[in-house]
């Protein structure tokens, strides 16, 4: 009987083998040879080269179409492993995969639906909202689910507050539309007609705003949310080092992380291993490039940015039995989809029995390089325990601690200004 630890021991070797193979080799190379690793693991893998005789789909033409859409995925195309599912394909050759997709909106395009739904003008953006609302009625085998969960947990707070009607008007558009009427060749994006009324939408939208409120999920988003800013605050802080390394400083990050936060939060590294080595030639971080009174509100606006693409990684370890969830999400920011270009996944690792997912970034082994080499023998020697690894993963990041952690680093924000 494989322990707990053996079994996160053969996931971290999994994501080696993914993270080391050669994207011009096939998807066989990688699985063929590796079976028992990869035994009781879900493998969702996306590539610039289908193979015709293997389960795919495709997602480039969705984007290519619909400007407002980004994939989570950098490839063309997607490829996936389960024990079940690749069995059966190479007895069968070719297998119908049962694949869910899921399209979540940032507040820009959440909003657009409050707009559009009071019958103001959507000026420049109509034709591309049109296509987005065509989009999720029509997608992949007639419509799209559509998400607005990510609205809402960004919205959370001010969705509490009395006077701040602009969450509950947005939400009650979104629900109205679950409602639209909607016909291929006569719908009219500027005359839409609904089959439920406001009164009824808003009924829904508090009962779907009490039971976010009420949802330790949605506390638990916040949290993961909270860490992200937390981590990039005192990555923009290590930056105004002109003098110091990327590598000294991406490890006096690393060694805050572990010291402070008691974690080793992968992905919100990377973010921030982005920004310290590419935030100059990247517009996303312009924001944050020169230190002022306004830096500490626009990285809380960016970490939310960043944390839509960290919900995704939610949205696609979603299954079912023998399903896949392949998440998109629509944004009409222009400096969100280049931070979705910048930052490719490759490929996304479950493991639902040990309930651990990992991502692995198309340049990831430039990330893990780098991170190696920016530690003490010391520091390698305690990420590498497995069983330290464990322990920091079941330890609870409590919301408190990240709050005084955040405090102290804003205090030596504002210093700099």
């Amino acid at each position: 009987m494989e322990t707990r630890k053996e079994r996160f021991d053969r996931l971290q070797l999994a994501f080696n083998l993914v993270a080391h193979h050669d994207t011009e080799l096939s998807f066989s190379d990688l699985i063929e040879p590796n079976r028992d690793t990869f035994h009781g693991f879900k493998l969702v893998y996306s590539t610039n080269h289908l193979e015709g005789d293997f389960a795919n789909t495709s997602l480039k033409a969705i984007e290519d179409e619909y400007p407002t859409l980004k994939k989570y995925f950098y490839g063309s195309g997607l490829l996936f492993f389960s024990d079940e599912l690749y069995d059966r394909t190479w007895k069968e050759k070719h297998v119908k995969l049962s694949i869910d997709y899921s399209l979540s909106l940032d507040s820009n395009a959440a909003e657009r639906f409050r707009i559009w739904e009071d019958g103001k003008d959507l000026d420049k953006s109509e034709q591309d909202f049109e296509n987005l609302v065509r989009f999720i009625k029509e997608g992949p085998d007639s419509g799209f689910n559509f998400d607005y969960s990510f609205f809402i947990i960004e919205n959370y707070y001010d969705s509490m507050k009395p006077e701040n009607h602009r969450p509950f008007n947005t939400i009650r558009a979104l629900k109205r539309f679950d409602n639209l009427v909607y016909e291929k060749e006569s719908f009219c994006v500027k005359n839409p007609i609904f089959n439920e009324t406001r009164s009824l939408a808003g009924q829904r939208t508090i009962d779907t705003l009490y039971a976010f409120h009420s949802s330790p999920e949605i506390k638990g988003f916040q949290k993961r949310r909270m860490l992200l800013y937390v981590v990039l605050l005192k990555a923009v802080i290590l930056n105004q080092n002109k003098t110091a390394s990327i590598e000294s400083k991406l490890g006096e990050l690393i060694e805050f992380c572990i010291l402070d936060l008691e974690k080793f939060p992968k992905t919100e590294l990377y973010f921030a291993w982005k920004l310290m080595k590419y935030g100059k030639s990247l517009r996303f971080f312009d924001p944050v490039s020169q230190i002022g009174k306004k830096t500490k509100g626009k990285l809380r606006g960016m970490s939310w940015d960043i944390f839509a693409l960290r919900y995704q990684e939610t949205m696609a370890s979603k299954s079912y039995e023998g399903d896949f969830f392949i998440p998109f999400f629509a944004s009409f920011d222009n400096r969100f989809v280049e931070l979705t270009k910048a930052c490719p996944i490759r490929a996304v690792l479950i493991d639902e029995v040990g309930e651990n997912v990992i991502t692995i970034q198309l340049d990831e082994i430039e990330f893990q390089t780098e991170l190696t080499n920016s530690m003490s023998s010391e520091m390698l020697a305690e990420l590498n325990n497995s069983t330290k690894k464990l322990a920091r993963m079941n330890k609870p990041l409590t919301e408190d601690k990240l709050i005084a952690v955040g405090n102290k680093l804003e205090v030596q924000l504002e210093e700099y200004c």
